[in-house]
């Protein structure tokens, strides 16, 4: 049997993280959080083969969503990287810095907690299909 992927949850809210990685983990998937953006960047540096899904926060302090997710893809291009804000608007989206985190996909504050099994469900799906 196959070690299921490994799926970084980053949230300086830590209830929010802590809720979001027991539910990816009651789907089937290893999971992780991390309240502090920095351990979670030092954690994923340790070990970028272990994860295949990075979910972050937009708004975290020392380290935004975005700036992780481009320090992220220093080491690794394929894992997939899920954001997650309230505060997202078209400037984000045609940033140069937006653009070079390759963000997989955004998610708007309040999330549904179905919706996001479904997109982390969806990722993982094509995440096996273009291996």
């Amino acid at each position: 049997m196959s070690t299921p992927p490994t799926v970084m949850v980053v949230d300086d809210d830590e209830e929010l993280a802590r809720l979001f990685r027991e539910l990816i983990k009651g789907s089937g998937y290893n999971s992780v959080s991390f309240s502090d953006p920095l351990l979670a960047l030092e954690q994923f540096r340790d070990n970028p083969q272990e994860y295949w899904l990075v979910i972050a926060d937009l708004k975290m302090p020392n380290l935004n969503g975005i700036d992780l997710a481009k320090r992220i893809r220093n080491k690794s291009s394929s894992v997939k990287i899920l954001l997650i804000t309230g505060f997202f608007d078209d400037e984000y989206l045609n940033s140069n810095d937006f653009k070079q985190a390759r963000i997989s996909e955004v998610l708007h504050k309040p999330v549904k907690l179905q919706e996001l099994l479904k997109c982390v469900n969806e990722l993982s799906y094509s995440n096996v299909t273009t291996q």
